[in-house]
């Protein structure tokens, strides 16, 4: 047994692909194991590429901890006392460059602010959740707004290539996280160098964790930051190889309640 594992006092989970299974749902085996692990003092927070709006709705459905990692840590935040934590804003002139290239190459845009996403085209409502976008014609439309994350949707595999490697040429953004979605190629944009290894680190710095004392479960190509900073990384068996090649342990497929198999076992 590791002698690190005795000592976590916070746990950092990555929700698609990780925490999700593949029907996109928690299970209750899970849902029993995190809460068991909380009654021991110990944190459970999620950590994620998607919005603040949606990780907290899962956070809140599995009695996960006050705090979360949302927009590939761009936004650090404790939901039930309303405490913005580290928040990362994407300036006016990028997310107006972003908007124009979108246009142009038609192309659907995801804006995430600390509450609300805002879409360039109603085809994302029409496919997705009817009340979480609101449609916006122009940027200036949310100039008041801090957004902390763009999301690029892209239908064809030779426009993604191109659009990546404009993104890449950009001096202030990149991509932490990016691939192959169910429907289409996606591209995750934030400021420059963050990731969810910066989120990780303000709020450890924020709660006087130590590193040491941390230990991250993901799968994809966005959860190498998170490992960086955690004391302990463990990859699920379905993870993207370059991330289970870094990690100090490898647990069970999503569809296996990986997760929670390992903190059973492990930690509790």
């Amino acid at each position: 047994m590791n002698p690190k594992l005795d000592k976590i006092k916070m746990i950092f989970i990555d929700i698609d692909g990780t925490l999700y299974n593949t029907e996109k749902q928690v299970t209750e085996y899970t849902k029993n194991v995190l809460n068991k692990i909380k009654d021991k003092g110990i944190y459970v927070v999620l950590c994620s590429g998607r919005s603040s709006s949606s990780v907290c709705k899962v956070s809140k459905n599995v009695n996960a901890s006050k705090y979360l990692i949302a927009n590939n840590g761009a936004f650090v935040y404790n939901y039930i006392d309303d405490i913005d934590i580290f928040a990362s804003k994407i300036e006016k002139g990028i997310l107006q460059k972003i908007w124009n290239l979108c246009e142009k190459e038609k192309l659907e845009l995801i804006i995430e602010a600390k509450y609300q996403e805002y879409i360039n085209m109603n085809e994302i409502i029409l496919r997705m959740e009817l009340d979480k976008y609101i449609k916006i014609d122009k940027i200036d439309d949310i100039e008041n707004k801090k957004i902390f994350q763009i999301v690029i949707n892209i239908e064809k595999d030779s426009k993604y290539n191109n659009i990546k490697e404009i993104i890449s040429n950009e001096e202030k953004i990149w991509t932490p996280n990016y691939g192959k979605g169910t429907k289409s190629f996606f591209l995750d944009i934030n400021n420059k160098n963050i990731d969810k290894g910066i989120g990780i680190r303000h709020l450890i710095k924020n709660l006087g964790i130590k590193k040491e004392e941390t230990i991250g479960f993901g799968d994809g190509v966005n959860d190498l930051a998170m490992f960086r900073e955690c004391g302990i990384g463990v990859a699920m068996e379905n993870a993207k190889e370059e991330l289970k090649n870094t990690a100090d342990y490898i647990t069970l497929t999503n569809d296996e309640d990986g997760v929670a198999k390992f903190i059973e076992k492990n930690i509790l």
